[in-house]
């Protein structure tokens, strides 16, 4: 039998330096949705074990992305416009079994 995973909606806000939340935590096999904000100068959200991201966006624009949650682990995301990344604005993705 195959089991269809719910969407597991989330939305994350960009801001100066950060996302909130920090973190996200998810099952191997949900669907993910996540619903990008940016609150504040010219942010994206990536997460590269997913080959998953969005546009680079102005403040007040939004974008929403989806993926499967295919791995177990622990996964960054980042912003990847400039040093953002290196300035502290990530966040992880938990995916448990």
């Amino acid at each position: 039998p195959t089991t269809v995973s719910a969407v597991k909606t989330f939305t994350v806000v960009g801001s100066s330096f950060a996302f909130s939340p920090k973190e996200i935590r998810v099952k191997k096999g949900d669907r993910v949705k996540i619903v990008f904000q940016n609150s504040g100068g010219m942010h994206d959200w990536v997460i590269d074990e997913f080959n998953t991201r969005t546009q680079k966006l102005q403040t007040g624009q939004s974008e929403t992305v989806e993926f499967t949650a295919d791995k177990v682990g622990t996964f960054q995301y980042y912003c990847s416009v400039g040093a953002h990344r290196a300035n502290g604005m990530w966040g992880n993705l938990i995916v448990e079994e």
